[in-house]
């Protein structure tokens, strides 16, 4: 019997499993009440709002933090996808830009992506974990975002990052709070958008490659999947405002508001304003749908596009912006 003892004492493909603990999240804004009305609002701010641990080492109000990515998989460390959540606060549909998964009391039915719920109810949605050695190496802390701007940004941060080391994981960064005017919906704001940052010279460059092998092929651990929850349910904060939102726009305060608000007709889409629009929003799609080889070069170009989308309608610019999205993760697949 005792020979029996030493060959049962872990669980295959379960005990040989490490994963690292969330610590908290760190918020791009919070939630304001109005002194007129009641009702609670979304408010952006310029800087990140920190649970006390990370105030204790950056401050109330730091507009950049220094991060390290635990693990060499951008899919688990900064997940992305469209997401539709109605009026619960679970997920009700996620999508990739071709296809998307929606959930009914059936199960999962596939359909196309982005679909027309893109303009209105689903939104880009991105979680980003990151750890922070200078506050605790034992865990991650989760961001949540939506802006176009701060995907890109931070996408392109972790590629270069990766191209200069031969890895982003264990490299450290710098997380930073930029100030950028956006002009969706024909009006110039200024959102406070993510950027990741490598500031380290050529020495820390080759410091950091001669240690890539080691930590490729270092033990690996999980990350907690990210909370995943309405923004309109979330009590703590606010996701960072897409580009087409508006700042201090009012979320419902009752489940009757919110029936009386899913009950008005939907908005038709906007249509050119004259021949001369029509054909700069064909020309721009025709452009974004060509024979694109670098990503890199796509991007330059689309940041290069803002005055002449000015000149576009807003339910223009969200088409334009879907496609240019499904450019870039076809680019991004091989395609």
């Amino acid at each position: 019997m005792n020979g029996f003892k030493g060959r049962f004492t872990s669980i295959k493909d379960i005990s040989d499993r490490r994963r690292l603990p969330r610590l908290g999240k760190i918020r791009l804004g919070g939630k304001m009440k109005s002194e007129k009305t009641g009702k609670t609002f979304p408010r952006e701010t310029h800087y990140f709002v920190c649970p006390p641990e990370v105030q204790k080492h950056f401050g109330e109000q730091p507009t950049e933090l220094p991060i390290m990515f635990p693990i060499e998989d951008p899919e688990v460390v900064f997940p992305q996808a469209f997401k539709f959540y109605g009026q619960s606060k679970g997920l009700k549909c996620i999508g990739n830009g071709e296809t998307a998964i929606e959930f009914t009391e059936d199960g999962g039915v596939e359909r196309e992506c982005p679909c027309e719920r893109y303009e209105k109810e689903c939104q880009r949605r991105a979680h980003l974990m990151v750890l922070i050695p200078r506050v605790s190496c034992g865990g991650v802390y989760q961001i949540d975002l939506g802006s176009y701007h701060s995907i890109v940004d931070i996408n392109s941060g972790i590629d270069y990052v990766r191209a200069m080391v031969g890895r982003f994981s264990w490299v450290p960064l710098i997380l930073r709070r930029v100030p950028r005017e956006t002009h969706g919906g024909n009006k110039r704001t200024t959102h406070y958008t993510l950027q990741v940052e490598f500031t380290g010279d050529i020495e820390t460059i080759n410091l950091l490659r001669e240690d890539t092998k080691r930590i490729l092929e270092g033990p690996r651990y999980a990350l907690p999947a990210p909370i995943d929850e309405n923004p309109k349910m979330d009590e703590g904060g606010v996701i960072e405002y897409t580009d087409e939102e508006e700042n201090g726009q009012s979320e419902p305060s009752s489940k009757a508001e919110s029936e009386s608000e899913a009950s008005k007709p939907e908005e038709k889409p906007e249509k050119a304003d004259s021949k001369g629009n029509g054909q700069a929003f064909n020309d721009l799609q025709d452009t974004i749908k060509g024979d694109w080889k670098d990503l890199d070069a796509l991007h330059a170009w689309w940041n290069d596009q803002a005055e002449a989308m000015q000149e576009l309608t807003p339910s223009q610019n969200r088409i334009l912006l879907a496609v240019y999205d499904k450019r870039c993760n076809d680019l991004r697949a091989g395609k």
